[in-house]
């Protein structure tokens, strides 16, 4: 076999100036497809690592919630989530793929810091601070990042956490030390009623509620948070506030409060002695077990009748589909770019090649050599720069992914407010080396189709006499 390679390796090097250049034209496009792609699964894989941290693989809601309950979520709690989470943890199936298996409640509500005549809408969520901790160190795709852990102090249930904005608005920024945070006064306009704190009656309850909170523990600033309990009635709760954070969304910043579960089931159900959860979250140790889980899990709601239905991260968060479909496309375009001079590089090549070897096809021909063995030794020849051109790109694109890596670069990703490694995931992504190395040996190898089969073509006679 090798043998039959000598001679086309030997006519690859005769014009070594030429073969040359394309082999560097090959190394550059392999280099550039392997960095480029392994640069778009680092984001992807980032932002899907963001993502399984706060909100898990899978969660597990009551049918519709998704689409139409966020605004009322007291209306479509689950019920007895603890014996439904004992269910599922306990499954021989489920067990040794779930790595955390945790509960959510979503509160939609006011908080206001009536002492200074503010408050705004929110929208909370009541989690375990110490599940949720565990599932911030999840890793699978191996990011040199040191994940922070939730505000919330675990094992303290008077506590909530705010974004930066809900602070901003309820002027707690200088009393919570907040940095890149003003507390800004409301001008009146001229003529206006002076604002109220908050009606009456809601006033009055908040007044009672904060002065049973202060009775038992008086430190910290505090605030109260007002939503409407289960029943329709309103429910107040006075809260000591742990910290502000910035979540990297204005948006998420302007309206989100964090608060332990049970703060939330109490704000929510009030003193029921069932409360209920929105979701219960579902973290895996892999990404590639959520098929498999998710089937288990719908074949146990169908066997026992729920009315629940259970999403993926992918359907809780839409920008993460969007995310990995403008890298897929954008990776794919820089790639057709690079095929194409490859694509021309090779053939110009092969065709000079053709033109200064006419003599020599002529002389082979007349020898008993036929026009398939003419044609294959050119496509070999292609075949061949193709080879070590895309070897010594790949060996090239692994070294200069090792230095990226290696360099402790950073940068801020959209929707982010702290900066993260810069890395490139070519090492723990075989089917993009794969993919790269074939594709551009495909391309070689068809480009040397075309002047393999002028150089079959030529008469021996017109071969023989060319000058």
């Amino acid at each position: 076999m090798f043998s039959h390679l000598l001679l086309p390796l030997r006519n690859v090097l005769r014009n070594r100036r030429r073969t040359l250049v394309t082999l560097i034209t090959l190394a550059i496009g392999e280099i550039a497809m392997l960095l480029f792609g392994g640069y778009s699964n680092a984001v992807v894989n980032g932002v899907q690592t963001g993502v399984v941290r706060q909100a898990g693989h899978l969660q597990i809601q009551r049918k519709n919630y998704f689409s139409i309950g966020t605004g009322a979520p007291a209306e479509y709690g689950i019920a007895n989530y603890n014996k439904l989470m004992q269910q599922l943890g306990e499954d021989p199936e489920l067990k040794p793929q779930i790595r955390v298996l945790t509960p959510l409640l979503q509160v939609q509500g006011i908080a206001g810091n009536f002492g200074q005549g503010v408050s705004r809408t929110i929208s909370g969520n009541g989690y375990i601070p110490k599940e949720q901790n565990v599932m911030r160190v999840w890793n699978e795709y191996q990011f040199p990042d040191h994940p922070k852990p939730v505000a919330l102090p675990e094992g303290q249930t008077d506590v909530v956490s705010l974004g930066i904005g809900v602070a901003r608005s309820l002027r707690l920024c200088t009393a919570l030390n907040v940095p890149n945070c003003t507390d800004i006064a409301v001008t009146e306009k001229a003529g206006s009623a002076t604002a109220t704190s908050a009606p009456d009656d809601i006033a009055a309850l908040a007044e009672q509620e904060s002065k049973q909170q202060r009775s038992s523990n008086s430190s910290g600033v505090r605030l109260d948070v007002l939503a409407a309990a289960a029943n329709g009635a309103p429910n107040v709760i006075n809260a000591r506030v742990a910290a502000a954070e910035s979540l990297g969304v204005k948006e998420i910043d302007d309206s989100y409060l964090a608060m332990p579960l049970e703060m939330a089931q109490q704000l929510v159900y009030g003193r029921d002695s069932n409360p209920e959860v929105t979701s219960i979250v579902v973290q895996l140790h892999s990404t590639q077990q959520i098929e498999q889980v998710r089937a288990r899990i719908n074949q146990l709601i169908k066997e026992n009748k729920w009315d629940l239905e259970v999403l993926d991260y992918a359907e809780l968060y839409p920008a993460f589909v969007q995310i990995k479909g403008l890298f897929t496309s954008i990776f794919g375009f820089v790639s057709m770019l690079i095929g194409v001079v490859v694509l021309f590089s090779v053939a110009n090549t092969m065709s000079a090649a053709v033109m200064e070897r006419t003599v020599e096809i002529g002389t082979l021909r007349s020898m008993g050599l036929r026009r398939s063995g003419i044609a294959k030794q050119f496509m070999t020849e292609g075949f061949l720069i193709g080879i070590i051109g895309t070897g010594i790109g790949c060996a090239l694109a692994m070294l200069c992914a090792w230095a990226i890596n290696s360099s402790g670069l950073t940068w801020t990703p959209p929707n982010s407010i702290d900066a993260i490694p810069l890395v490139v995931h070519v090492f723990n992504s075989p089917n993009l080396i794969l993919g790269s190395v074939l594709g551009l040996l495909i391309l070689a190898a068809s480009s040397s189709v075309l002047p393999a089969y002028r150089a079959a073509r030529i008469p021996v006679v017109e071969a023989l006499r060319h000058v």
